[in-house]
Order: structure tokens, then sequence, then C-alpha cells
């Protein structure tokens, strides 16, 4: 076979994937706590020219994805954390969150994540969410030990024209990551480069509430592939929380707005 140098191809090249222009995730639950942090740990963090913002912001958030058009209408779930960021390149001067790293329980958009879009993406067990009255709650753990889990409680659902607002914030919303592809004696970058991913989130139901977030604390026999990434969280210290939010919707992420950051 002769490989397509403008071909769709996910490995093995042997047989060429089946292309779709946009992912899209209908009846999404998205669990978000933010909170501030220090300027100087956001910056340990963020691959240069990401800068962080004068409001040094972590966003940790579980996602409920229960179809998807590239699972054949099946889903996973998700959650990750985000840097508030400016992307000071010498081309592009964006301001959005940078993706430092997110657990998902499905192997297929893992590796979708990280070859396409940069996004460091890794498999961890994602139980679905609890909702229990006003209180809603998501985690990860690997073999057993947490990683990560963000609550919001005291819920209170917004109304039209708070939905309203907040659908014109998330048209603004920029999501960005690294794509870093190591050479193959593990020396250097084969591919390292910044990415800016074509995510749009349309919100259709909303709460606000009190947001917490918790990093598990994990030796390295516990869990040897993320205890160094839980111990990197645990240094964005929180100085104070902001707004827990809780919303429902569809999202979708374009690959024709998929771009390399410069």
């Amino acid at each position: 076979m002769r490989i397509d140098p403008k071909g769709s191809y996910f490995m093995p090249v042997s047989v060429p994937q089946r292309p779709i222009k946009a992912g899209v995730f209908k009846n999404v639950t998205l669990i978000t706590a933010t909170y501030e942090t220090s300027k100087d740990a956001i910056a340990d963090l963020l691959p240069l020219p990401f800068e962080p913002t004068d409001d040094p912001v972590v966003s940790v958030y579980y996602g409920c994805c229960p179809k998807c058009n590239f699972l054949a209408g099946g889903g996973y779930n998700l959650i990750g954390v985000d840097l508030a960021t400016h992307f000071n390149g010498k081309k592009d001067q964006l301001t959005g969150n940078y993706n430092v790293v997110l657990w998902e329980d499905n192997t297929n958009p893992v590796i979708r994540g990280r070859e396409l879009l940069g996004i460091a993406k890794f498999v961890a067990d994602v139980p679905d969410f609890k909702r229990r009255g006003n209180t809603w709650k998501g985690l990860a753990r690997d073999r057993g030990n947490l990683l990560l889990d963000v609550t919001v409680r005291r819920s209170v659902p917004h109304g039209r024209k708070d939905v309203e607002q907040i659908n014109r914030a998330m048209k603004r919303d920029r999501w960005m990551g690294w794509k870093y592809v190591p050479n193959v004696n593990g020396k250097g970058a084969a591919i390292s480069h910044a990415t800016l991913i074509g995510r749009q989130f349309t919100v259709s139901r909303s709460w606000h509430g009190e947001g917490e977030a918790t990093y598990g604390k994990l030796t390295h026999k516990q869990s040897p592939w993320h205890v160094d990434i839980v111990n990197a969280l645990r240094k964005l210290k929180v100085k104070a929380y902001r707004e827990g939010s809780v919303n429902v919707g569809t999202m979708t992420i374009t690959r024709a707005l998929n771009r390399v950051l410069k």
C-alpha cells in the first residue's frame, strides 16, 4: 500500500480510518469547579510561549458524554484540569484555557485526542457522576486510588437569560493544548507544537453552586503512570474557590477549526 500524504490515518496506517468532519457529543453533562491559585504555580505547568493570565484560575471539570457520533452512539466519561492562559506567539495572540491533563475511560477518544488534537489524555476509571439532591460529583481512579474529584454543592438552576449569557461566553472560549510526540529513541521531539482545538459547547440547562476539587495522594507503587502528574497538580494550591457550575448541552469538535498555533 501507499500512504496518502493527504489521507486520514491513525495507527495502524495499514488500515485507513473512517474520517469524520466533526465529533458530535449529545446530552453532555459538565461539572466544573474553578479556583484561584498563584501565577507562579500556573507558569510552572505552561510550556512557552503560553503564559499565565493576571487572573490565575484553575478549572477542574468532569464530563459525561453519553452519545458520540464517532463511537456509533456510544459514550464515555472524562475528568481534567485546565489553566487560564495567554498564548504569546510570534503570529498568534490568544487568551483561553490550556489543558494540562485529561483522564477518560475509553481508549478510542484517548487515542484521537492525543494523536490528533495534542491533548494530554490517559485512560483511567471514570465512573458515571453522582447526583444527590443539589450536589453533583465526578471523579477518576487508577487501581482504586483517587486521581482527582470535583464536586458542586448547593446547586441552583440558572434562568433563561443566564443560559443565554453562558452561551455567549462559551463562544469566546478557546481551548488549547500541546502536541508532543517523542523521537523513537526517546530523546527530543519528533513533533512539538501548541494547538488550538475547534471545540464549541451549546448549553441547554445550567446550574450554579459551590465548587470544590480534590487531588489524590498517591505513591509510585499505587499509580506509577499517574503519580507524577497528580503530584504536579497538587502544587496548584487553592487560594480561593470561584463559583461551581453544572452545564448540560451539546458539544462539537470540528476538524476544520483545529490548527497549530505559532
